[in-house]
């Protein structure tokens, strides 16, 4: 029996049409323009990178409010049990002043921002040592560990944010007032650093706030057969501590079709948000011989392709501009 395929996609509904080659929409995506004619519709409020996965991996929905975060931090921090719901990610960011707002922009990851940001969080680390302590996971990714306070959950993963206002996280962070406190101490610092003023100097954005994400302890293990194919190592790496099988996005053809497959491509939200990613989504297989296909991508619907809406030939081509034109029609 043929698996069921998920294709997460975030920021396939987001990407600037107008910009884009009418025949690249219309001749150059056929998987995609497939989904999108013959798929059958199911609404979704999922819109995050977070609470799109947690649907993927069945997670109980939460009644709590805000919605938690995917807890990515504690599969990329030892397994001392005591500090697993003290743990977070993070990345520097800029914080630019709007008119009622603050918008969250993305520092990009070259040599120069790195050197920099480096500099900054080593003294970090030491001026705040009493609160928490700070290792490196990645380039321009560093995990923080809380000495006392409990990690804040709300924050989704930095791709579902970076463009828009960080206003509505930061009143959500005024309910964990200890948590608040620390972290205006961290921007006031960092405001004030003289790596900052030399940013400034020389017209480049300054590194005047962290982005925290994926706090919250671990659930149990993945109860179910599924394969994980992403080239994301944080992803991965949280995938592996649910028991998952984990595979790049280019080892998927190595699948048996019977397999339940989740592909998750970040490529164009990186590619919207941060500019440096290249336009390849995973999209050629969609013609896998599998009984169900879906596509999420964090848009206010998903598209179910099932063997049923394969036979619907009648139905007229369409594809992004195509739904952009349908939404934008009152």
């Amino acid at each position: 029996m043929s698996g069921k395929l998920q294709l997460v996609l975030p920021g396939l509904f987001d990407l600037p049409l107008s910009e884009l080659a009418p025949d690249l929409l219309a001749d150059k995506l056929p998987g995609l323009n497939r989904i999108l004619r013959l798929a059958n519709t199911q609404p979704n409020q999922a819109f995050t990178i977070d609470s799109v996965l947690q649907q993927v991996l069945n997670f109980p929905t939460p009644g709590e409010s805000p919605a938690p975060g995917l807890p990515l931090a504690q599969a990329c921090a030892s397994s001392d049990i005591e500090k697993a719901n003290r743990t977070l990610l993070f990345q520097a960011v800029h914080l630019q002043p709007d008119l009622h707002s603050a918008i969250i922009v993305p520092i990009q990851n070259n040599p120069d921002n790195l050197d920099d940001i480096t500099l900054i969080i080593n003294d970090l680390k030491d001026l705040f040592k009493v609160d928490f302590n700070i290792v490196s996971v990645a380039d321009g990714l560093f995990l923080m560990t809380l000495n006392e306070l409990e990690a804040p959950t709300h924050y989704p993963h930095i791709l579902s944010v970076l463009g828009k206002p960080a206003n509505p996280y930061i009143e959500q962070s005024r309910d964990n007032l200890n948590w608040y406190k620390l972290l205006n101490e961290i921007q006031m610092f960092m405001h004030q650093h003289p790596v900052n003023d030399e940013r400034g100097r020389s017209g480049r954005l300054p590194l005047n706030s962290l982005w925290f994400w994926g706090g919250g302890g671990l659930p149990r293990q993945y109860d179910g057969d599924l394969a994980w194919c992403c080239d994301d190592p944080t992803l991965n790496r949280f995938a592996e501590s649910l028991g998952l099988m984990t595979l790049g996005l280019g080892e998927l053809t190595d699948l048996d079709a019977s397999s339940d497959v989740v592909c998750i491509d970040l490529r164009l939200l990186e590619l919207l948000k941060t500019g440096v990613a290249t336009l390849t989504p995973l999209l050629s297989i969609v013609d896998q011989k599998r009984k169900r296909l879906w596509l999420r991508a964090g848009f206010e619907f998903d598209f179910e392709l099932t063997p049923a809406a394969r036979l619907k030939f009648w139905r007229r081509p369409r594809n992004l501009m195509n739904w952009d034109q349908q939404l934008r029609e009152p």
